[in-house]
């Protein structure tokens, strides 16, 4: 199994699905990041982002009735990386987004950390 480290980089969680929040919690902090969150609406994510500086961002797009993309054009404009975890084929994604890794739920870890990483170079 290919180990990634995320070397103590904090990532903020944005699920609102109670056992995958807690799933990718767990597996983040097995690759030694430090987790921000679980948050579970688009509000309490915005607010997150603007109080907890992430290094980096695991999203789910689909919040209750809320799409988070919103809060993914701020993270794009303030140069943190992130992806989305959904369950959305990436057609159903706006074209806007296209760069950001996809990755369906559950969710691989190990994938999602070299996602991150790859996406926005977080070193």
């Amino acid at each position: 199994m290919e180990r990634i480290d995320l070397g103590r980089r904090r990532v903020l969680v944005v699920e609102d699905e109670p056992l995958l929040a807690f799933d990718i919690l767990d597996q983040i902090e097995q690759h030694n990041g430090i987790v921000i969150g679980p948050v579970g609406s688009l509000q309490r994510g915005l607010k997150a982002l603007d109080d907890e500086n992430p290094d980096a961002c695991i999203v789910n797009i689909q919040l209750g009735r809320d799409l988070v993309y919103e809060l993914a054009d701020k993270l794009v404009a303030a140069g943190i990386p992130f992806i989305f975890a959904s369950s959305l084929q990436r057609e159903d994604i706006p074209e806007r987004f296209k760069d950001v890794p996809l990755h369906s739920k559950p969710i691989d870890m190990i994938k999602a950390a070299a996602g991150l990483i790859t996406y926005g170079a977080i070193q």
